[in-house]
């Protein structure tokens, strides 16, 4: 599809999402308004990620209001997701993480994150964030033996479900599900913290990082995904970005590795 052809389709899209999840009471899978809409936005989404494309679609005016409050519409539907999934795969009688609809891209987000740490060796991983399916932290606890994964979430019914869930996969030994705000949680030395994509106040976070020796992945958003999450406020002291991943289709957000910077107050940019 030429560029052209392909922005008013872009604009088209995002526009008709808006709208539609602005006025829908229920957002999640059992609507399936809701369904076709995010899928066909994320389809297409994908499909703007040159740079000519998606800095027509974050810069043009018409889309103002959408950049601004999409995000945080996708956020509460993929919240609502989650618990969905969450709650179908815990009665399930064969608890297959691979049913879900998004696990191709999790597990490539998985992977990739792995690599940009792969030097070193954790005995301890917290999820910032993790929501009621983690499915980070179950893969890093299936892929990771030895080491333990702590899951944090302020949303009580979230942490039940993912408490629920981990008992059923046979790997609640291996991830810590804490009902707590991120602010209060206090990470070891030499542990590795995964800022989700939906994480609150990061920047508070991350001044209370200052003063733990640990490592941190921020996982962010570039080019016309911004229109799912809002790009993630980075660290501005006490870190040093160590790698990025790169922006690729198989997944839709990038991910920060950084690391406790002992010799300078800024960070290294991509």
């Amino acid at each position: 599809m030429p560029h052209s052809e392909l922005k008013k389709h872009a604009v088209e899209t995002i526009r008709r999402s808006y709208r539609l999840l602005s006025r829908e009471q229920d957002l999640s899978p059992s609507n399936s308004l809701v369904n076709e809409q995010l899928t066909d936005l994320v389809r297409t989404l994908t499909r703007c990620q040159s740079s000519a494309v998606s800095e027509y679609l974050l810069a043009t005016p018409e889309l103002a209001a959408e950049r601004e409050r999409l995000p945080g519409l996708c956020g509460m539907a993929e919240c609502e997701m989650e618990k969905y999934w969450a709650r179908h795969l815990i009665t399930c009688a064969t608890c297959d993480l691979s049913k879900f609809w998004y696990y191709p891209e999790y597990q490539e987000l998985c992977r990739a994150e792995k690599a940009l740490f792969d030097r070193r060796r954790f005995d301890t991983i917290s999820f910032l964030g993790a929501g009621a399916l983690p499915l980070t932290a179950f893969l890093l606890a299936r892929h990771l033996p030895g080491t333990k994964v702590t899951c944090v979430d302020f949303d009580a019914e979230a942490c039940d479900l993912a408490q629920q869930l981990s008992r059923k996969l046979g790997i609640a030994n291996d991830v810590d599900i804490r009902c707590m705000d991120a602010l209060q949680y206090a990470p070891k030395d030499h542990e590795l913290v995964i800022c989700a994509s939906l994480l609150q106040g990061r920047e508070e976070i991350y001044k209370r990082l200052q003063d733990r020796h640990c490592a941190m992945i921020v996982r962010d958003s570039e080019g016309a995904y911004q229109f799912l999450y809002k790009a993630a406020e980075l660290p501005e002291a006490g870190f040093r970005q160590v790698a990025k991943t790169s922006i690729d289709p198989r997944r839709i957000n990038t991910s920060r590795y950084y690391e406790r910077d002992m010799g300078s107050s800024s960070h290294a940019t991509a």
